[in-house]
């Protein structure tokens, strides 16, 4: 199902749940695999702050157990010892660009550093005190609601750790911050206007083009605000087909956008409209096969049948690409008419 129809986070944390019931599932290196998998589709799936907390708690409750074999299926499950940390520093990329939420999950990887730093001695803590010192200074570049909260921890964190060079360090954050604390007052703004709109399509349209106007706005907040937009707007073709042509343009990666419209397909799979830009995309990541592929699953499932209007958006697209093919002939442009 999952590959036809998008499984809402509910759903995945119940299938979830239903795996961790079976007997021993926690010590069984297969069925943690299945749910390590699970976690991952959820949160592909689904931009959610909350999803990744219960990820991270789960990898935390399996490295914490009492339990020796627990503790030796979850390394053999994730593949490496140190899968908590790996696993956070993925959450905050992931998560890192929403403006609102995001500083939680922030904190608690900063906590597990500083607790490794704590453990650590000689050339060790130094390595790890110079990876949290990058940490805090990328994420005081970071507009986030947090900022000012960051910077008294990086100012303790730097008291402690880097003592002797406090006053340029704390020099050169200040130049940052100043930065990012303007960047706030724009974002602030805009958030205003979302809650007074109760979230709408139209507000985080405008957000989105406020923040694209500025060119030292990074992508992934743009596609974070796409992603909280399809919070609410998830069977809306109109926002996956915006945002899978701005992640088009905004990557030099056209699977990412092909990944972004097949999650589309996956809630709006009626949409000719999100049928003929998966169609285009795949002709520019693969060429003609995977194009004749996604178009024969579009016709095969008769997703888009029940309207000419739509079917009309597949096909026009679909004879475009035909026609783009080097290897295109007769007979394959007289096949579009099948």
């Amino acid at each position: 199902m999952y590959g036809y129809l998008a499984v809402t986070s509910d759903l995945f944390l119940e299938w979830i749940a239903d795996e961790e019931s079976l007997p021993q599932a926690l010590s069984d290196e297969s069925v943690l695999k299945h749910i390590i998998g699970l976690y991952e589709m959820a949160v592909r799936e689904r931009m959610s702050i909350i999803m990744w907390q219960r990820y991270v708690d789960f990898a935390a409750g399996l490295s914490n157990s009492r339990d020796e074999e627990i503790r030796a299926a979850a390394v053999a499950a994730f593949g490496r010892e140190d899968y908590v940390i790996a696993l956070l520093r993925q959450g905050v990329e992931a998560t890192g660009a929403h403006y609102l939420q995001s500083q939680a999950l922030w904190m608690q990887y900063c906590d597990y550093i500083l607790h490794q730093i704590n453990k650590a001695e000689g050339s060790q803590k130094d390595e790890l005190v110079e990876q949290l010192q990058s940490v805090f200074i990328e994420r005081l570049a970071q507009p986030h609601t947090g900022v000012d909260e960051t910077f008294t921890m990086y100012s303790e964190f730097t008291t402690r750790h880097n003592a002797a060079t406090y006053e340029q360090q704390m020099v050169d954050a200040n130049k940052i911050v100043s930065v990012t604390r303007g960047q706030s007052v724009q974002r602030n703004a805009f958030e205003d206007r979302l809650v007074e709109s109760e979230g709408s399509w139209a507000e985080y349209s405008r957000y989105i083009s406020g923040l694209a106007a500025d060119n030292t706005t990074q992508p992934a907040e743009i596609c974070m605000l796409y992603e909280r937009a399809l919070v609410t707007s998830c069977y809306s073709p109109e926002v996956w087909s915006e945002y899978g042509a701005y992640v088009a343009g905004a990557f030099d990666d056209t699977q990412v956008a092909l990944d972004v419209t097949y999650r589309g397909l996956r809630n709006c799979p009626w949409s000719g409209r999100l049928w003929a830009q998966c169609v285009r995309f795949a002709y520019a990541h693969e060429g003609y096969e995977l194009a004749s592929r996604v178009y024969a699953r579009a016709t095969d499932t008769h997703a888009v049948s029940y309207s000419m209007v739509e079917y009309g958006l597949l096909a026009v697209a679909w004879l475009a690409v035909t026609r783009a093919d080097p290897g295109c002939d007769d007979e394959m442009l007289l096949d579009t008419c099948d």
